[in-house]
């Protein structure tokens, strides 16, 4: 498998050889959009309850993966056949577009279907990024590399909602929307010095028989990192949808617990590969369990339960994300991948939208520990499986 590029590096076997300013513009790109993205955490369930007083809070939010969800498949193909950063401008593109039709929304059904077009931009976006980055790395420094990107992610993770908390409260919703219009068009401009990437087969290595690899989709360990990703986006998709809602000072716990994740993943960007896979996953669904359970009984203690929740859901990509890279062929990563991370869209979409009728008959309280108690749970489930080769 190779891969054709325009630009005056050489990739070989899917190495980089000797420019490593694509691999830096990837990481740097990946926290500027996801500190974009972030920026309305603690704020869009706010500006939801204030505009419209009944609201579907967890609909609206949750819309945004459910673009992920539906669109991830078709960013998959468009990856194998357009090429990565082709893909990464549409995403961009598509979110300068949506970015004056928040301000335009007359009701919420009209912002659901925003959300679901930013999920779409984030699909593409975030799907080429990753690809780009394992086409670029040897398999041997993979796991270290997605450490690192998702170190990226995770420090616009923390920053994005305290940015977001500031402006909302100095500039309203107006100037939200306007910072991050902001931050997308740095985000283009970092995309800039990315080769052109694409897929091509050689002689050596066919396309699979059928147009979509279920044979690598559908077997250990795609299926089950696929399935733990999404369980684990579930238990995610419920704290970011409701935690403003159940706690005044909800920025800090996303700020604060990405902080930690950000400790977490420079650790497995230099340590990764001589970890257990099976035991960083197993322990880091445990970790972040606990801190919901924790949460749901002692809210007070915000910070120490932030911090545990980012030590757990820190670890958890990279590795699973690592996992799935090496068991994916070239000629459909794109494809693979796109399934793995639609774990992650659909986990989101539940968590949100799928959630909201618990919250009308049940106190957010045991809400929280209700999804503790699953992911305890799922941390079995875990040990379990990936004792397997892989």
């Amino acid at each position: 498998m190779k891969f054709s590029v325009c630009s005056s590096a050489r990739v070989t076997e899917g190495v980089l050889e000797r420019d490593r300013l694509p691999l830096f513009c990837i990481c740097a790109g990946m926290l500027v959009f996801f500190t974009q993205v972030t920026v309305l955490f603690p704020v869009l369930p706010l500006y939801l309850s204030q505009r419209w007083a009944n609201a579907p809070v967890g609909l609206v939010v949750g819309a945004m993966a459910a673009g992920l969800l539906f669109f991830r498949p078709g960013i998959g193909w468009l990856l194998d056949h357009w090429g990565r950063k082709a893909v990464l401008w549409v995403g961009l593109g598509i979110m300068l577009g949506i970015l004056p039709l928040y301000l335009w929304s007359s009701d919420p059904t009209w912002l659901m279907g925003v959300r679901v077009a930013h999920g779409i931009s984030q699909a593409a976006f975030a799907t080429a990024s990753q690809t780009m980055l394992v086409d670029l790395v040897g398999r041997d420094r993979r796991t270290a590399m997605l450490g690192y990107l998702a170190m990226s992610n995770t420090i616009g993770f923390s920053l994005g909602p305290l940015l977001g908390s500031w402006a909302f409260a100095q500039m309203g919703f107006v100037g939200v929307v306007g910072f991050m219009g902001g931050l997308t068009l740095l985000g283009f401009f970092l995309t800039l010095p990315l080769p052109w990437l694409w897929a091509v087969r050689s002689a050596q290595s066919a396309e699979p028989p059928h147009p979509f690899p279920w044979d690598v989709v559908l077997r250990f360990p795609v299926r089950d990192a696929t399935l733990v990703f999404f369980i684990t986006s579930f238990l995610h998709g419920g704290v970011v949808t409701f935690l403003p809602l159940f706690v005044p000072n909800s920025a800090l716990f996303y700020s604060l617990n990405a902080l930690v994740a950000v400790g977490v993943r420079f650790a497995l960007g230099r340590w990764g590969d001589r970890i257990s896979q099976r035991w960083i996953t197993t322990l880091a669904i445990l970790s972040s369990s606990t801190a919901l359970v924790g949460l749901a009984i002692a809210p007070q203690f915000l910070a120490s339960w932030s911090i545990l929740y980012g030590l757990g859901f820190g670890a958890m990509f990279p590795v699973l994300s690592a996992m799935v890279s090496l068991s994916a062929p070239g000629a459909a990563r794109g494809r693979v991948y796109s399934v793995f991370l639609a774990g992650f869209d659909g986990g989101m979409t539940l968590g949100g939208a799928g959630v909201e009728p618990l919250v009308q008959v049940i106190p957010l309280s045991r809400l929280f520990l209700l999804l503790g108690c699953t992911g305890c749970l799922v941390s079995g489930y875990a040990f379990r499986q990936f004792a397997k080769p892989t």
